[in-house]
């Protein structure tokens, strides 16, 4: 989304014309397209994966408001920001706060993709640095897998405490090792 942002801003640069309407209807066509099925929806289907039952109803309707707000900032400042970096500062302005933001889902929000409700209780139970160690770890392996090509390369598992069962006594005192990655078997299956 970012890189559709700097190139609708950088469109702005070129003399009047054609190709400046080319370019900027380029860049915002394709800032939609990345955003709708992305960064769109995501806020919504998240809130709604990741908050317990009993909480969800508050939750949601807390985040749709936090999300509305944001919104609301957005439209409040971007003529601001037009008037005084005109358009292609206020674009580049926006697109780095798509990196930052990038940054930090990949850092501090973990994947709830196909897990159970129990496996989002055991997800949620990992405190944020590991989560953050584990995301570097992720994009380490990515690189090395898939950019790298290197195929011996093992997927980095994530340390889960010991869970506590309804039938009160506590698993073995070593942790569980999980991987929530959508290539095992089972979804975050126990490796």
């Amino acid at each position: 989304m970012a890189i559709f942002q700097l190139l609708t801003g950088l469109g702005f640069l070129l003399p009047e014309g054609k190709g400046q309407l080319a370019m900027v209807m380029t860049g915002m066509y394709l800032f939609s397209v990345a955003y709708s099925p992305g960064e769109g929806p995501v806020p919504f289907l998240y809130s709604a994966e990741s908050m317990p039952l009993y909480v969800r109803d508050v939750g949601m309707s807390m985040a749709t408001a936090l999300l509305w707000f944001f919104n609301f900032l957005l439209a409040v400042t971007f003529p601001k920001f037009q008037d005084a970096f005109h358009n292609t500062g206020a674009l580049g302005y926006y697109a780095a706060w798509c990196v930052v933001g990038w940054v930090l889902i990949l850092l501090f929000v973990p994947e709830t993709k196909d897990l159970t409700l129990e496996q989002l209780d055991a997800r949620f139970s990992i405190s944020s640095k590991s989560h953050a160690k584990y995301a570097v770890k992720q994009c380490l392996y990515v690189i090395r897998r898939y950019i790298l090509r290197r195929h011996r390369v093992k997927r980095p598992v994530i340390d889960l405490p010991p869970q506590e069962y309804d039938y009160g006594h506590k698993e073995a005192d070593h942790p569980r090792k999980i991987s929530f990655d959508s290539d095992d078997k089972m979804p975050g299956g126990v490796n």
